[in-house]
């Protein structure tokens, strides 16, 4: 089982995104046996719902956020995850300062899907508007980056066997 970890600052907005596309995108592939998605966030305030605007832009994909809740990173979470995909560059610093082992598997989603350093901007309190850019930015990184997590998965298939 594959597992991606999407990590953001409180996991309100950008990293359930990530998560809820990621997870379309392993439907659509009819990948769920083989592929699990979760995000978390690095300063968590709470057991908070994803925020009104990110709720509705990914409705209007087809996808409902309405039950996700808020999550801290944990490092058992780090140490779970194969693959970690960072929304900033100070989000993958900020985890790597406090988990240094899990150097190797963590990146930017941007640097992971070739598209550079770039950072997915922080859409919170900004207009629906912001939050669909922020989506499509999200959903372009991630769909660059399908093909490389599958090779990821297949050339480490049988390494990392516990679900």
């Amino acid at each position: 089982m594959l597992r991606v970890l999407f990590v953001c600052t409180g996991n309100t907005c950008r990293s359930p995104m990530a998560e809820a596309l990621f997870r379309q995108m392993i439907q659509a592939e009819m990948r769920e046996q083989d592929m699990l998605t979760i995000s978390a966030g690095l300063s968590v305030w709470g057991d908070a719902p994803a925020s009104g605007q990110a709720i509705a832009v990914m409705r209007k994909q087809g996808v409902d956020l309405s039950s996700h809740r808020s999550r801290s990173l944990t490092p058992e979470l780090v140490e779970a995850a194969d693959i970690i995909l960072t929304m900033t560059g100070d989000h993958k610093r900020t985890l790597l300062a406090s988990v240094p082992e899990a150097k190797g598997k963590v990146f930017t989603l941007a640097e992971f899907s070739g598209e550079g350093f770039a950072d997915v901007a922080d859409p919170y309190g900004a207009t629906e508007a912001v939050y669909q850019h922020c989506a499509d930015e999200i959903r372009r990184c991630l769909t660059k980056s399908w093909e490389k997590i599958l090779k990821f998965h297949k050339d480490n298939a049988g390494e990392n066997t516990s679900a």
